[in-house]
């Protein structure tokens, strides 16, 4: 426990069990609430520039420390976690893709998130996935299930039932691109909502917000401009998304000697590296569950982050 630093990663943070979407995986903003005065009393709580300067200097706090950092750019973060923060006179560390502010767009990966919660028959989701394909592309789901049944066979996850993990499987990753995309699209439409704007506006944070927030102290860094897996994507694809992303962080206020990344879904490779020290980025944060200490401090690129939830075990 001495000399090493937590990076704690959060999503949605809310009241979630009393919303139109009780079944969203998330933490409750009592939950929050509960974590951020257990680590205030137990860990040294850094500030974004602070952190940085030790991971610069690669040397650690003589205290335990925690470092706070919220993905996605939720309009969650604003009204709950902000003012709590500013609040306690706290910090942290901010990533929504930059798609999301400047064409109010929704990833696929909320789409599928809230429609997932909202339909919680999992078995009635993979009919309607089955019945859009046949009718839009001729294409037979049963039959792609048996060409691809190796992939599926080593579907794992903590967390998802195995129904639940294979939709999540065809639509983020084994349908082809243009497939999947439009059978989210159809799916959110007749689950959720099709009112996109409305709905992108009421989930993500807003270029004023994001404003504001900086006015306080808060770090915004990159998220990619789209939210893509990086390790997919070709060195001038992955430089294209990730100096889009620079330029938005430019727009808002951020200055170029104060860039970090989160990788979009933990994605990114060799190239990726390379990008980003060529851009001079300061810090990167992976999904790899892990404690800064003298054995990886060096590795200011691929920093590791442990998710709220393991801290519940804490208190």
């Amino acid at each position: 426990m001495k000399n090493t630093i937590y990076i704690v990663t959060y999503h949605y943070v809310r009241n979630i069990k009393n919303s139109n979407y009780p079944n969203l995986k998330g933490l409750e903003f009592e939950e929050f609430k509960k974590q951020i005065n257990y680590f205030k009393k137990n860990f040294n709580i850094l500030k974004p520039d602070i952190f940085i300067k030790y991971i610069k200097e690669k040397r650690l706090p003589k205290k335990t420390s925690i470092l706070l950092t919220f993905d996605d750019g939720y309009k969650d973060h604003y009204e709950y976690v902000f003012p709590y923060l500013k609040k306690n006179n706290l910090q942290g560390c901010f990533y929504p893709p930059a798609s999301i502010v400047k064409q109010k767009k929704i990833l696929d990966v909320n789409k599928i998130q809230f429609l997932m919660s909202k339909e919680k028959n999992r078995k009635k989701i993979l009919l309607k996935i089955k019945n859009i394909l046949k009718k839009k592309y001729n294409f037979f789901l049963d039959d792609f299930l048996k060409v691809n049944k190796n992939k599926i066979k080593n579907l794992k996850s903590k967390f998802d039932d195995k129904e639940t993990l294979l939709i999540k499987s065809l639509l983020q990753k084994l349908l082809p691109i243009r497939k999947r995309k439009f059978v989210i699209d159809q799916l959110f439409k007749e689950i959720v909502t099709n009112n996109f704007k409305k709905f992108s506006s009421e989930l993500y944070l807003s270029l004023e917000n994001i404003k504001e927030m900086i006015k306080y102290g808060m770090h915004f860094g990159s998220h990619g401009y789209n939210h893509e897996w990086w390790s997919k994507l070709a060195k001038e694809k992955q430089e294209k998304e990730i100096v889009k992303s620079i330029k938005f962080l430019k727009q808002i206020g951020v200055k170029k000697n104060n860039l970090s990344v989160c990788y979009p879904f933990g994605s990114f490779n060799n190239h990726t590296i390379s990008i980003l020290k060529k851009y001079s980025f300061k810090f990167g944060l992976t999904t790899s569950q892990q404690e800064i200490d003298l054995s990886n401090i060096e590795n200011f690129l691929t920093l590791p982050r442990y998710d709220t939830n393991y801290f519940k075990n804490f208190y």
